[in-house]
């Protein structure tokens, strides 16, 4: 079987929201809102694990797609993607007390296309499944959200352990949260030699007066 072209820089990016009778995005939306209000600021820092230098692309193909800002190359590329393929990279989300001054809730992940990337196939995020995993308590991982990469990319996906409660990162801990990659393995040759490159979005909102 002839392998498919697939690339997925899944970049780290983290954005924290305020619960204020609702969901109000911070810096993007400057809507009046009322109910309890805890002072403070909310900051959530995101980066991959696994051993690689960060930061930088969480799948890659290649070492050199996989390098950071400053140029040291990844060390665990994908190699290229055929149907039926899975890989797993860990997302470390930080709620660091040099920015942040209250505990969190993580309530989503969301995708969107990267830029400066030119021919992207929209439609192979219909053939790619994402897992969410995170240790719930002191346990094993526990799956916490899934759905077609497709869905990501067309807004939030809410995320919950598998009982409905919430997932905290308390002020100056981390969270490790796996991200399981399939391609669907029906997949035909209209996905050969296609590229898709995607950044992953986690979205938290404060713990205070929001239970």
């Amino acid at each position: 079987m002839n392998k498919k072209l697939l690339m997925i820089l899944g970049s780290t990016t983290a954005i924290a929201a305020l619960s204020i009778g609702g969901t109000m995005a911070l810096f993007t939306d400057s809507r009046e809102v009322s109910g309890d209000f805890f002072t403070g600021t909310l900051c959530i820092n995101a980066e991959r694990n696994d051993g690689d230098p960060v930061p930088g692309p969480m799948f890659y193909i290649t070492a050199e797609q996989g390098k950071t800002p400053s140029g040291q190359l990844g060390t665990i590329p994908t190699g290229v993607w055929a149907p039926g393929d899975e890989h797993v990279r860990t997302m470390t989300i930080y709620n660091p007390e040099e920015c942040s001054s209250m505990d969190a809730w993580i309530t989503h992940v969301g995708a969107r296309l990267s830029e400066g990337f030119e021919d992207q196939y929209e439609p192979m995020a219909e053939k790619l499944y994402v897992v969410l995993k995170t240790p719930q308590g002191g346990g094993p991982d526990v799956v916490v959200g899934e759905a077609p990469l497709s869905d990501f990319l067309a807004g939030r996906v809410p995320i919950a352990y598998p009982d409905g409660s919430k997932i905290p990162v308390y002020l100056t801990s981390n969270r490790h949260m796996k991200f399981e990659v399939t391609f669907d393995l029906d997949a035909g040759n209209d996905y050969q030699d296609k590229t898709l490159v995607v950044d992953f979005m986690v979205y938290a909102e404060q713990m205070p007066n929001n239970p």
